[in-house]
């Protein structure tokens, strides 16, 4: 089992336990469920920290949310909902077990129908629609015609659609100038393109109008002027060290076609033009883009880099 990040983890445990109190000098102490509840965070946390890295490992977590729902049995209070909630977030982001989530935050939506978490539950259950439609996309993707992607504007002159790079391997990375992570990911993207100089490889960073850029100073409002936010990318691309080239595409860059609900986001895609490998970050090794690329240039027969 993958796990999501600790940070992950803390920061939506920060979410669920924190307290509308933004107008008291001193927020009231915790009641006996909001403790029990960090409690139990801390537990897993502690568990993550450590290396745990599979179902059996929090499988005492697991039944301690189970107790501290009888133990607050007939209770509705948003403090007991956060204990629910906090559960079916621990099934779908630790357990990575979506069919039990949905059904516990279908419980929430039962059990506390005028709750915060209710409503927080409605909003979960939608999010993983899309991660599952997401999903379902991306793995018809695999072996399929990668979708045209055509461009408004681009780095590298005269290149208009993503079908006019075919015989080549085309690495293509969905950003946005506010993605963190994106940026993060810069360095590692540096050392793939360094590597395969020389070959027919092409890495491509896909961005579309996205109304402001920021992460070069404060935010730059380019709403209702899509010129001034495509003339500003040569800018950012020096001061960020991009050495690969960079488009504005036509689709968003939460490609419905690609199965895009997250950035940073890789597809790699043949010289045939049929995408090979889909929902991959860039800053991941363990997904180990420098050998997928590679044998993708031994199948056709391509240079590959000394």
């Amino acid at each position: 089992m993958i796990l999501r990040t600790l940070r992950l983890l803390l920061g939506l445990s920060l979410a669920l336990l924190g307290h509308t109190y933004a107008q008291e000098a001193t927020p009231p102490a915790d009641s006996p469920a909001a403790a029990d509840l960090k409690a139990l965070v801390g537990s897993i946390s502690a568990k993550i920290r450590a290396g745990a890295d599979n179902a059996a490992d929090f499988a005492e977590e697991a039944a301690a949310f189970d107790a501290l729902l009888a133990k607050y049995a007939g209770e509705t209070s948003e403090d007991v909902v956060r204990i629910a909630f906090m559960q079916a977030t621990f099934y779908l982001q630790i357990m990575e077990d979506t069919v039990k989530a949905r059904e516990l935050l279908q419980a929430v939506k039962a059990n506390y129908p005028d709750s915060e978490g209710a409503k927080a539950a409605d909003q979960a259950l939608a999010a993983i629609d899309r991660m599952e439609a997401a999903e379902k996309a991306q793995t018809a993707l695999i072996g399929s015609p990668a979708p045209e992607l055509n461009f408004i504007w681009s780095s590298r002159e005269g290149l208009k659609a993503l079908s006019e790079l075919k015989g080549q391997v085309v690495v293509l990375d969905f950003w946005a100038t506010w993605c963190g992570p994106c940026i993060a990911s810069f360095p590692k993207v540096r050392e793939h393109v360094a590597h395969f100089e020389g070959t027919p490889v092409t890495f491509l960073g896909v961005t579309s109008i996205q109304g402001f850029v920021a992460n070069m100073g404060p935010r730059i409002d380019t709403k209702n002027d899509p010129a001034k936010e495509m003339a500003l990318m040569p800018e950012f691309m020096q001061a960020k060290e991009m050495t690969w080239d960079v488009v504005f595409s036509e689709q968003p860059v939460f490609n419905p076609d690609y199965g895009i609900s997250g950035i940073p986001y890789v597809a790699i895609i043949a010289p045939d033009g049929t995408v090979r490998h889909a929902g991959i970050h860039p800053g991941d090794d363990s997904a180990d883009i420098t050998g997928k690329i590679t044998a993708l240039l031994q199948e056709f027969n391509l240079p590959v880099p000394n």
